[in-house]
């Protein structure tokens, strides 16, 4: 019996959430693409979760987290490691009239939604936000102009000692696509964030249709994709860095640049690691040969 084994038997012996074998990548991103994992871990309560990533710190298993997976690009092969999903950790609490702790797992529309329905504003960009709360912290993630950072007071996060530590506003470290989380190893469990009570109560959900429209009309959500794919810099737009250099529409086997939005790489059915990962080295050593950019790829890839 391996490491991953004698986890799958630890986990169902102490009844500390689900486990899920015969499973991929490909069944949970939403390009999906990428190979077969050697387990879904998908605790249903914090302790659960502290007692399961503990057991994997300390037997040293290799382990990755997923949300709603809407920002991964994996490999086409076998992964070895325990893929821990958090979706199940998605309580919300109400701490005062604008003040809420949610946990991670929360998905960022439901959340958005919720709060709108309640007369509640300054939360109306996540509606349009593809993934979990916990990502969105991870990324800073923002959409017409609202960021994580506006709306998150505090974040609690489960160290890669196994410990709980409750990190302040001003220690996030947020910037364009960056939370002090990238340079850390564990796992953000929860945040407290802070939003407003609308003037009219009806005025957020009616944003919310606004952005949604506006998403529908500028973005390819009726084709397979991880959302935006390069990060902008602080003179340029990377979809019109990709625009200028003639890749509208452009295909690479199962891989393409979206005609409606050119930031966007797409799978048509049938991309491959491969061909989504020689896209991405095209059009950056492209924008690098003509114009000197240096384009970042927001994705996280696993290869």
């Amino acid at each position: 019996m391996n490491q991953i084994e004698k986890f799958i038997e630890y986990v169902n012996n102490n009844f500390l959430g689900e486990i899920h074998t015969h499973i991929s990548f490909k069944d949970l991103t939403t390009l999906k693409i990428g190979g077969q994992i050697a387990c879904l871990y998908s605790p249903k309560t914090l302790d659960d979760l502290l007692i399961g990533f503990r057991y994997l710190i300390e037997n040293k298993i290799a382990y990755f987290i997923i949300g709603n997976g809407s920002n991964v690009l994996a490999a086409d092969k076998d992964f070895e490691m325990v893929v821990i999903s958090l979706k199940k950790l998605s309580k919300v609490t109400k701490i005062t009239n604008n003040k809420f702790i949610v946990q991670a797992g929360m998905n960022d529309s439901k959340l958005a939604m919720s709060l709108a329905k309640q007369g509640y504003t300054k939360i109306e960009f996540l509606s349009v936000i593809p993934g979990t709360l916990g990502g969105a912290i991870y990324m800073n993630a923002s959409a017409y102009g609202v960021q994580m950072k506006d709306i998150v007071k505090e974040v609690t996060y489960l160290t890669e000692q196994g410990t709980i530590q409750t990190y302040k506003e001003e220690e996030l470290d947020f910037s364009y696509r960056h939370s002090k989380f990238q340079d850390l190893k564990g796992i953000i469990v929860g945040a407290l964030i802070e939003v407003e009570e609308a003037h009219i109560k009806k005025l957020p959900l009616e944003k919310i249709a606004t952005l949604r429209r506006k998403k529908k009309e500028t973005q390819p959500l009726h084709l397979l994709s991880a959302g935006s794919t390069f990060k902008n810099g602080t003179n340029y737009e990377a979809w019109k860095v990709i625009d200028d250099l003639g890749y509208r529409g452009y295909q690479l086997a199962g891989a393409m640049v979206s005609n409606a939005h050119t930031n966007y790489l797409v799978n048509t059915g049938h991309a491959t690691y491969l061909d989504m990962t020689q896209l991405i080295s095209k059009i950056k050593l492209d924008a690098l040969n003509k114009y000197n950019i240096e384009l970042e790829c927001e994705w996280e890839i696993l290869d």
